[in-house]
């Protein structure tokens, strides 16, 4: 690799009247004969990186969950805060192409980061065969597209597959159901098939809870049964689908914990429901630090009552029995009581 300064465009340029670059400019572009992209696929992320010689390198990069993101980053250099142009050169052999302007990006300290449609378009010249450079008042640098296409093409597979959902995103799902239910809906089987996928994509995800709850019935035990019914039916199609069912923790609560009024049709709808949350490390460690906290209230207002009862507890008095066996013992002679003490 090889830096290569002052090349494909004249250095003094002028846009909208507004950017301008200097004639000391430097250029960094990756020469041709080693210019190289390195696409990494993945579950959750896929990349695609270019090495910059002398500068640095551009990183192309789509995360579960999030929009893709393509980012310049110099190891010393930088275009500093501000807007840089953006335009498809054509190298020096391909006289049947001209310069594209493909507008603008924005740059802040040491990283230019370009997200949205425009990525397309500089993909696209990529693609063409045309170099894409970035051009800020002091500093040009340009994307080689030289063994861009294979390596984009594996790229975008990766992101075709990709899981498009985050752990917190997942992390706690809640279903709904009908009172006379006898299977889960289709909505419920789409949500845990998402969980699914998941779960069998990331290693970290220790485990499922399942919690059932229901409205309120006219008996306790309906229900009970009511929940429990509807916990037994989203276990089942988890461990149908694959997941282990020593991963699994199956609860049902009945109407103990209503989140809306039971005494109207929409608050009873909302009663209805089962929650499903995926255990990590982190999570498990946040409920045990939760507990721990709840489990030290407990304990300290335990030993509070017991203070306060123990400074305010009334003298429950003689009991008659005792008290007239008590006067039984009293020395008749002296008129004494005896020693053991009666309640003046």
């Amino acid at each position: 690799m090889r830096l290569v300064s002052r090349v494909f465009l004249p250095l003094t340029v002028l846009v909208s009247g507004a950017l301008a670059v200097s004639t000391q400019a430097q250029t960094y572009i990756t020469d041709f004969s080693d210019s190289q992209w390195k696409a990494q696929s993945g579950a959750f992320a896929c990349s695609l990186t270019h090495e910059i010689a002398a500068f640095g390198s551009a990183r192309l990069v789509r995360n579960a969950g999030t929009a893709e993101l393509l980012e310049l980053k110099g190891k010393a250099q930088s275009f500093g805060d501000g807007a840089v142009r953006v335009e498809a050169v054509p190298p020096v052999w391909r006289t049947d192409v001209s310069s594209n302007n493909l507008g603008q990006a924005q740059s802040s300290g040491q990283s230019l980061k370009v997200s949205g449609a425009q990525i397309a378009t500089i993909t696209a010249s990529l693609e063409q065969g045309t170099n894409v450079m970035f051009s800020g008042s002091n500093l040009r640098v340009g994307l080689a597209a030289r063994n861009f296409s294979t390596a984009f093409a594996s790229y975008r597979s990766c992101v075709k597959n990709l899981i498009p959902y985050t752990f917190d995103q997942l992390s706690r799902t809640q279903l709904s159901y009908t009172r006379a239910a006898e299977e889960l809906s289709q909505a419920a089987k789409a949500e845990l098939d998402k969980i699914v996928r998941y779960m069998k994509a990331d290693q970290k995800v220790l485990g499922i809870i399942i919690d059932a709850h229901s409205d309120k019935s006219p008996k306790p035990e309906e229900s009970e049964a009511l929940s429990q019914r509807q916990a037994e039916l989203v276990t089942s199609y988890l461990i149908e689908k694959g997941i282990a069912a020593d991963h699994i923790t199956t609860r049902w609560h009945g109407d103990k914990f209503p989140i809306a009024n039971n005494q109207n049709k929409a608050g009873q709808a909302k009663n209805r429901r089962v929650t499903v949350r995926l255990e990590s490390e982190q999570t498990r460690k946040e409920m045990e630090k939760k507990i721990a906290v709840i489990k030290e209230a407990e304990q300290k207002a335990a030993a509070e009552k017991a203070a306060k009862e123990a400074t305010e507890k009334p003298d429950p008095g003689i009991n008659p029995a005792e008290l007239e066996k008590l006067t039984e013992q009293q020395n008749l002679s002296s008129g004494k009581q005896p020693e053991i003490g009666l309640p003046r």
